[in-house]
């Protein structure tokens, strides 16, 4: 029971993380904030790798234990009847 609500919890935290992070991404670089993501000379990748890292480690973590807090919460309340 707990191996896979462990597996559950990362496969929903990678999803997520991913999912939010290619949104905010592609967000950032629609908008183009200051300049950043792309000027005449095209799109500066460094800069949309570098945000979309930055939003994939915080929200997959999130994500994850917010999974496991749930899923075990659920797990308690079953086990309980």
């Amino acid at each position: 029971m707990q191996v896979r609500i462990w597996k559950r919890a990362t496969v929903v935290g990678l999803l997520a993380g991913s999912i939010v992070s290619a949104a905010m991404t592609f967000v950032d670089w629609l908008l183009n904030p200051a300049g950043l993501f792309h000027t005449e000379l095209g799109t500066d990748w460094g800069v949309v790798t570098e945000t979309a890292l930055s939003w994939l480690g915080p929200v997959t973590l999130g994500t994850f234990l917010a999974t496991i807090i749930v899923l075990y919460v659920i797990a308690w309340i079953r086990g309980s009847k």
